[in-house]
């Protein structure tokens, strides 16, 4: 295990902060640990507040603000409008969808949180690939020789 973690290239600066990301969350989950609560259930707290108060705005952010544009925003404001969205969007998905007579609990949620999740990055994921066929034939990517 150890020289798989030894192996990964940690020049790439995404692989370091996420992994600097991941390994606090450990820390503040352990930290919260010491307190009443379980291991299970700080760990549940801690990436679950992650879920639902920062990943749902994080994937529309690159939806309004994608990174190629001349639009494209800082990595504070990403973060501050991720918690923005989140609070925004989430408790409105659940609150229309208890409209329509889903019950409100905590499967319920996480599968609403999971498809806007996935909605989101098949939006992403279109964009991406609409924009790399507009492109001119002089600015793709050359074809690889078999």
């Amino acid at each position: 295990m150890m020289k798989k973690i030894q192996n990964l290239n940690l020049k790439n600066k995404w692989v370091k902060g996420i992994m600097i990301v991941l390994l606090s969350l450990l820390v503040i989950s352990v930290i919260l640990s010491f307190t009443i609560l379980t291991i299970i259930e700080s760990l549940r707290i801690v990436f679950g507040s992650i879920y639902v108060l920062f990943l749902p705005g994080f994937l529309i952010s690159y939806i309004f603000f994608p990174i190629s544009s001349e639009k494209s925003i800082d990595w504070l404001e990403r973060i501050a409008l991720s918690l923005a969205l989140s609070i925004a969007i989430v408790p409105l998905a659940i609150f229309y969808l208890n409209l329509i007579g889903l019950k409100i609990s905590a499967v319920s949620s996480f599968f609403t949180i999971l498809g806007i999740l996935i909605i989101s990055a098949g939006i992403i994921i279109y964009r991406k690939r609409q924009t790399f066929v507009k492109r001119p034939k002089d600015k793709q990517m050359p074809k690889r020789i078999k």
